[in-house]
């Protein structure tokens, strides 16, 4: 909150339009409070007018950036928000590259499958291909992934350099969600080396009871993993038992997608020695 408020004086005391600042630092610190915020603290937090609070949130609102709960009157950032920044070329190319091989991987396990990235601290869905069964989760676009809780987010830290890793994990409290979420990062590093082993992360319903998932990593042509493919549904379909056939096949469609993207093109660049790593050579 310091930060933010730090900020704030500075964008006040510089050059520019001061009510587009005041809206860009509520906009961040919604982002700061997923739980969202009412009026009466966004004002006393920040310390701005409640009328030009008032103002900035109605106008968000209606542009669909941000959402209100009608039973706590917080204010939450939209879904349209959480994507906001990934409508670039490069994740169109991404998703355009994704999208049939989701399809044909969904086809297979019959499991819904996601495309996530990891952006400022979490996991970020960028698109879904939705399970044939009956009963399947869902998980939209701009659906927000814990961390230290998710297959995906796992599949990429293991991979990114090391200094960014410390980034993305600083401040980071392991909050218990289940029974088998990792509360200590020394457990959880452990958990990332094994990925690096494996070519695959996993979650043992560490976010939510009942629910499993198994991530691989995508690499670009600079053999930097840029996002995430996953498989996710419920446990009795995809047992613990089953993690390592599925954690092959997912390996499989991910080094797919990261061709490409252009990795495995650059030896000098592409020296990881997963199972997704693994898959392409043999597809070279």
């Amino acid at each position: 909150m310091t930060s933010t408020i730090g900020k704030t004086l500075k964008a006040r005391n510089g050059a520019g339009v001061p009510i587009l600042h005041r809206t860009l630092e509520i906009l961040d610190h919604l982002r700061l409070h997923p739980q969202g915020l009412t009026l009466s603290e966004i004002s006393r937090e920040l310390h701005f007018p409640k009328n030009t609070v008032y103002r900035i949130l109605n106008t968000l609102d209606a542009h669909e950036y941000i959402t209100r709960n009608d039973d706590t009157f917080r204010y939450l950032l939209s879904r349209k928000m959480a994507t906001f920044s990934y409508g670039s070329a490069h994740d169109k190319t991404l998703i355009e590259s994704s999208i049939d091989v989701m399809r044909c991987l969904r086809d297979i396990v019959q499991e819904t499958v996601v495309i996530s990235v990891l952006d400022k601290g979490e996991g970020i869905v960028l698109e879904q291909v939705q399970g044939l069964h009956s009963f399947r989760f869902v998980c939209d676009p701009g659906t927000r992934q814990l961390i230290y809780s998710s297959a995906s987010t796992k599949a990429i830290l293991a991979f990114i350099p090391e200094h960014e890793r410390s980034i993305a994990l600083k401040g980071v409290i392991f909050k218990r969600m289940t029974s088998n979420t990792i509360v200590s990062r020394e457990k959880f590093m452990k958990a990332l080396e094994e990925v690096k082993q494996t070519g695959y992360g996993v979650d043992h319903a560490e976010a939510l009871d009942g629910v499993h998932c198994v991530a691989a990593p995508i690499f670009n042509h600079q053999g930097y993993p840029v996002a995430a493919l996953t498989i996710t549904g419920p446990a009795e379909r995809v047992p613990s038992a089953s993690f390592v056939k599925i954690g092959k096949l997912i390996c499989e469609h991910a080094a797919q997608i990261s061709k490409r993207l252009g990795y495995g093109f650059n030896s000098e660049t592409n020296t990881h020695t997963t199972g997704n790593k693994q898959q392409l050579d043999k597809n070279s």
